[in-house]
């Protein structure tokens, strides 16, 4: 149904800053608005939660017993991809352009000077340094500048926090784990009882290219770090297709 409504009402789909729209998740700027025939895409989710656990209740806990809860796009909490425009390991552009979502951020950024938006923040295959806003001195560390960032990565928890709440509610005494999937994205708060499910534990440091200056092997060791210290349980899979040996040994270790 929210494809359909996508489709209908395009202010609901993703939007980046030249007006590119991206249908593959609703808009967080809807969360908590009824804009499904009356209900909001909580509402939606957790209507859909329901129907699968009376459609599946006898397997509950025995057959199936595990459940990953999709947050966003391709399952996981974070923002859509570019439609193609976009290469590894470009800035790409952020996606908070909708009527929805724009309209919430002026009204919380206040008589803040820059409330329409990021100016110069680049385009999807660019670098950070050949932008205005995330150069090393750029936009960025101005007030409105760490205002529009604190919001833009803030929204991301607080629907995944919205969603597995729905989901624990729903599937309480069903003897099933539930699972949400991050990604590389590492805004989530760890939500007790929720399992933590992390991609990219198949990539090395030394497959990436100097010039994109990451380290995703870092990164997987700050997930470790982070999911121990929130006591949480964290389980993991690879993020690209790997049919070597070398990936397979790097998951394990």
């Amino acid at each position: 149904m929210g494809a359909r409504r996508n489709q209908q009402n395009p202010d609901l789909i993703y939007t980046d800053r030249s007006g590119q729209r991206n249908p593959e998740y609703i808009s967080l700027g809807c969360d908590s608005l009824p804009v499904l025939r009356g209900r909001t895409p909580i509402q939606v989710y957790t209507d859909y939660m329901r129907s699968f656990r009376e459609r599946f209740r006898d397997y509950l806990g025995r057959v199936i017993v595990e459940i990953q809860v999709g947050l966003g796009p391709c399952g996981e909490l974070r923002y859509p991809e570019s439609n193609g425009t976009w290469k590894f390991p470009g800035i790409r552009e952020f996606q908070c352009y909708d009527k929805l979502h724009s309209k919430q951020r002026q009204k919380q950024s206040g008589n803040m000077t820059g409330k329409g938006g990021t100016h110069d923040s680049g385009h999807y295959k660019q670098f950070p340094e050949e932008t205005g806003f995330l150069r090393r001195d750029g936009a960025w560390n101005t007030k409105y500048g760490q205002f529009f960032l604190e919001w833009y990565s803030g929204k991301l928890p607080e629907h995944g926090d919205r969603i597995l709440t729905a989901a624990k509610a729903t599937f309480r005494g069903t003897e099933t784990k539930l699972s949400g999937k991050m990604g590389n994205n590492l805004s989530m708060q760890i939500v007790n009882g929720i399992v933590f499910n992390f991609a990219c534990m198949e990539m090395k440091d030394g497959e990436q290219p100097e010039y994109a200056n990451c380290s995703p092997e870092g990164l997987v060791r700050q997930v470790k770090m982070a999911t121990k210290t929130a006591q949480g349980e964290l389980t993991v899979e690879n993020a690209l297709e790997r049919y070597d040996a070398g990936g397979y040994a790097q998951v394990l270790e």
